[in-house]
């Protein structure tokens, strides 16, 4: 079958004479009727619409106008009999393109029809009811506006081309049935025009040359940008593959240069009973909110998935340890951290030291509050390291001690780092007097052998000694 379109397009491409009417709706997709500059009336030709001779029951129009349009319909015997079934129109100049006037009434048979190439202001009127056009093409128009319902009575319409004009949204059209849509190059289509036409049975063509204008308030600017086709079908799918029973939805717009771009997701996995981070999260999720669930662990952070996470919220869990948080590339690139109300039992000072607040991570923020730590001589590096990043840290004041009444701010090291004393406290004092002594024995050993070399006898005590039967290696 697709041989047979491919031969019948390559004699339509070859031989611009030949009209080819489609056989039916479906191979409109491919070939909608659509007739060269070549098969136009003469220019010194009186009457600007001809029937085609190779072609029954098709006509052509070129540079027309509003007058000259009607009187070529006319003089070249189009929709007299109401018996044309595909129409082209040229390079037509109009103001308003008026659907409703009895021209277009008389057309009834009329399945295919293309008006292109031309300067139409807008779209005006609406098709006849129960008007049998499945196939409409009107690209390249500069079209800037269709009336609310100029295309709601085509129940047939299965292909429809608007490309290329100047649009800002897309014109209602029939809700039932499979649709093929072309909206590519139009500079002027809103992103929210366009998710609204973004339905399972509307197909796009030429989705890489199909954008839309978004606007998205930034923290400091704000900023029109184009999105593509591809994103926007992201985001409207966005909920639809979200994790198990959470809520996923656009966070902001990111801007990466040299790339397209592209939303950001914010996932909300609140209250739902996890005991487990979900795995993995959609593309780009950027915050992600798991409060009030029965998670233990947040060793899923090291998860591919997680990388471009910037928020995490994971407040009122079980999680009971903050080491998973090492070597993460969240811990580098994050910008909230909050593990209020858990059963965290101590924070360890060597990885939040790895932590940076200063340049560009001014925002930065922690909430650690409502941990009851176990606090020892240790914890005072805790209290020195809060102390200096207050700023960062909101609820500083509410990290509390478990095995004592106080905050981890309010420590007194005097009180906290004192403890018994035992032997141990004395072992460098046993040292001490080791060494001494053994020095003090090899200086008198040292003085009694060279007594004896010199005067011949042993000073006292070495001459009380008894003799030992190793002496001989002595003498």
């Amino acid at each position: 079958m697709m041989q047979v379109v491919r031969f019948v397009a390559a004699i339509f491409l070859i031989v611009p004479t030949l009209c080819v009417l489609p056989d039916d709706d479906n191979s409109c997709h491919h070939i909608c009727f659509h007739q060269p500059q070549e098969a136009c009336p003469p220019l010194n030709h009186t009457c600007r619409c001809q029937q085609l001779p190779n072609c029954r029951r098709a006509a052509i129009c070129c540079n027309v106008n509003k007058f000259t349009l009607n009187e070529g319909l006319a003089c070249g015997n189009i929709g007299s009999d109401g018996q044309v079934e595909a129409l082209h129109i040229r390079n037509a100049t109009l103001e308003v393109l008026n659907l409703s006037q009895p021209v277009w009434r008389r057309l009834k048979r009329l399945r295919y029809m293309t008006i292109s190439d031309g300067q139409i202001g807008e779209v005006a009127g609406e098709f006849a009811r129960h008007a049998s056009v499945s196939c409409l093409n009107l690209s390249s128009n500069s079209i800037s506006k269709f009336e609310e319902r100029s295309l709601v009575n085509l129940y047939n319409l299965s292909f429809l081309d608007l490309s290329n004009n100047n649009l800002s949204a897309i014109p209602r059209f029939r809700m039932e049935g499979n649709v093929t849509l072309d909206v590519s190059d139009n500079g002027q289509m809103a992103c929210s025009n366009l998710k609204s036409a973004l339905r399972p049975e509307v197909s796009f063509v030429n989705e890489n040359q199909t954008f839309c204008e978004t606007s998205k308030d930034f923290e400091w600017f704000q900023s029109t940008e184009k999105l593509p086709l591809s994103q926007v079908i992201a985001d409207h799918e966005l909920q639809k593959n979200c994790y198990h029973n959470c809520t996923c939805k656009t966070y902001r717009l990111n801007l990466v240069p040299g790339k397209l771009p592209s939303f950001e997701v914010e996932m909300n996995c609140s209250g739902k009973q996890f005991q487990f981070l979900p795995v993995p999260l959609p593309d780009n999720t950027i915050s992600l909110d798991v409060s009030g669930n029965n998670i233990t662990s947040i060793k899923e952070l090291s998860e591919p998935s997680y990388q471009n996470l910037r928020h995490f919220y994971a407040d009122n869990n079980q999680i009971s340890s903050i080491q998973p948080l090492e070597g993460t590339k969240f811990i580098g690139n994050f910008d909230t951290l909050s593990l209020r109300n858990n059963k965290i039992k101590m924070l360890e000072t060597y990885l939040l030291d790895n932590i940076q607040f200063e340049r560009n991570f001014n925002q930065r923020k922690v909430n650690l509050g409502m941990n009851s730590l176990v606090c020892d001589c240790n914890t005072m590096k805790l209290k020195v390291w809060l102390l200096s990043k207050l700023s960062h840290i909101p609820d500083h004041d509410q990290i509390q001690c478990e095995n004592m009444n106080s905050k981890v701010t309010e420590l007194d090291a005097s009180k906290l780092c004192q403890s018994p004393q035992d032997w141990t406290d004395y072992i460098y004092y046993i040292i001490t007097g080791e060494v001494l002594l053994l020095v003090s024995l090899i200086a008198k050993v040292s003085y009694d052998y060279w007594v004896f070399k010199t005067a011949g006898y042993l000073p006292w005590p070495a001459s009380k000694m008894p003799r030992l039967p190793c002496d001989w290696l002595c003498e």
